[in-house]
């Protein structure tokens, strides 16, 4: 009989309730949730490969800093380094063949007598007191170049021959009326000498 419900029928009504009022919502909620997950997981992977390339960027830079530092440290240490060398080279082959050839040519007694005379006879002309005494350095025989002056220079020297002075070469003469030293020795003439030449000297040896 239809009208009557047998024990199958109520079973699977009671299935269909429980599927309807259970099952379905939780699956519902199931695919809900899941599509939040994806949904997360695609923004935490977007915000990952973001952080990425961020970091990325950020080490690039740093090692462009890095390598203009080293880039800059390396071109001031050449310049010193170049600069070292021009100054070593310009003292062994400017300053001391300047020097050496100013004390050979300063020790000559030829050379100091024509200086002392030069010296004596540019006193008198601008008028100046010939009470004076002239110096020559240690390694040259005030005899040897009182020989090649002339007397009336000789008379001109307070102690009427020249002195012997605690330098290498050239010449100083002491006005003792006005306490003057006139100094041609060679180390004032490689001072005065160099600060005209040092320019060439570079120019040739160095192109600057």
């Amino acid at each position: 009989m239809k009208g009557i419900e047998t024990g199958k029928d109520k079973v699977k009504k009671i299935c269909d309730i429980l599927r309807k009022e259970t099952l379905e919502p939780a699956k519902v909620e199931a695919e809900e949730i899941v599509r939040e997950a994806h949904a997360a997981a695609t923004k935490l992977k977007e915000l990952a490969r973001k952080e990425i390339e961020q970091m990325h960027r950020q080490a690039e830079q740093e090692i462009e800093r890095q390598k203009n530092v080293f880039q800059s440290s390396l071109f001031q240490a050449a310049k010193q380094a170049m600069e070292s060398l021009k100054q070593s080279i310009e003292e062994k082959l400017f300053n001391q063949q300047l020097a050496q050839m100013l004390s050979s040519e300063m020790q000559d007694p030829k050379v100091i007598s024509n200086l002392v005379a030069a010296v004596v006879k540019g006193i008198e002309k601008e008028g100046l007191d010939t009470n004076l005494s002239v110096y020559i350095p240690a390694a040259v025989a005030p005899r040897a170049v009182n020989a090649l002056l002339a007397k009336e220079i000789i008379d001109k020297l307070k102690e009427k021959s020249v002195l012997v002075g605690p330098f290498t070469g050239g010449i100083e003469v002491k006005l003792h009326k006005d306490n003057i030293t006139v100094e041609i020795t060679d180390a004032a003439l490689k001072e005065l000498l160099a600060h005209y030449i040092r320019k060439d000297f570079r120019e040739i040896i160095f192109g600057v």
